[in-house]
């Protein structure tokens, strides 16, 4: 493999994800079925062509598509090439489920604009009822939508996605994590707005209702245990909007904007 380089010197025309470890020492690397149906097909790359794969761990690799006599296609690892498109502002968003449409909005979105965490509880007001496990099912696919921002948007580390039966379990089961973190809880009638706080934090976690709005029991629980109640403006969101503004407007206020 040829020496380091930055990001900034890549000439690779497409990126793809990988689910499998990249090792530097690694020479040639054999594509999944998907990848190449999608490289020769898709996007009609020929022998030779140079991409970009990744792993979701930082940072990604400059190969080159070589054939093999077996009739498989494989990457031949040129060079390593450092990530510059990750934020140093770690945010987790802690996000009510809603319909499949619009998760599917606020997953892609919130990856293009740099989140690391996607938290999907069950809100009390929630009008979507599906259980936890049904949860589980689905995140599988929020992963891949996830991944296909992370292609579109030039990241290489892939936000992570949990599931929680509720607002409640999730503050209550990860306590040390939240005392890490500077919680945001989004309400109408929040204490402050979100420009005015003074905070300058490098880890924060977003928290946002269902169309309802949260109740007022799982507002006092995220209070008790750190949480602020922040509003924005004196205009109503829709939930879908409300977590990707809140996702913009940190990374312009702390972040890398």
């Amino acid at each position: 493999m040829r020496p380091y380089k930055t990001k900034k010197q890549l000439k690779a025309g497409a990126r793809f994800f990988l689910d499998q470890k990249i090792n530097r020492s690694d020479l040639l690397i054999e594509l999944p079925r998907e990848i190449v149906k999608h490289a020769t097909s898709a996007l009609r790359l020929k022998k030779g062509a140079l991409v970009s794969l990744f792993d979701g761990d930082g940072g990604e690799y400059l190969a080159k598509l070589v054939s093999v006599p077996d009739g498989e296609v494989r990457a031949e690892i040129l060079q390593f090439l450092d990530s510059e498109a990750d934020s140093k502002l770690r945010i987790a968003l802690t996000q009510s489920i809603l319909s499949n449409e619009k998760m599917n909005l606020i997953i892609q979105k919130s990856t293009e604009l740099g989140i690391a965490e996607i938290n999907i509880f069950r809100a009390e007001r929630s009008s979507i009822k599906v259980e936890t496990d049904q949860l589980e099912k689905r995140k599988h696919h929020w992963h891949k939508v996830a991944i296909a921002a992370c292609e579109q948007s030039g990241r290489t580390k892939l936000p992570t996605i949990k599931v929680y039966p509720s607002l409640t379990h999730l503050i209550e089961t990860a306590p040390n994590e939240n005392a890490k973190q500077t919680g945001l809880i989004l309400s109408p009638s929040g204490s402050a707005n979100l420009k005015d706080l003074d905070l300058k934090p490098c880890n924060i976690n977003i928290a946002i209702g269902p169309e309802g709005g949260f109740s007022d029991e799982e507002i006092t629980i995220a209070k008790s245990n750190g949480f602020i109640d922040v509003k924005l403006g004196p205009r109503t969101l829709r939930a879908e909007t409300a977590g990707i503004s809140m996702t913009a407007i940190a990374q312009a206020l702390w972040g890398d904007f």
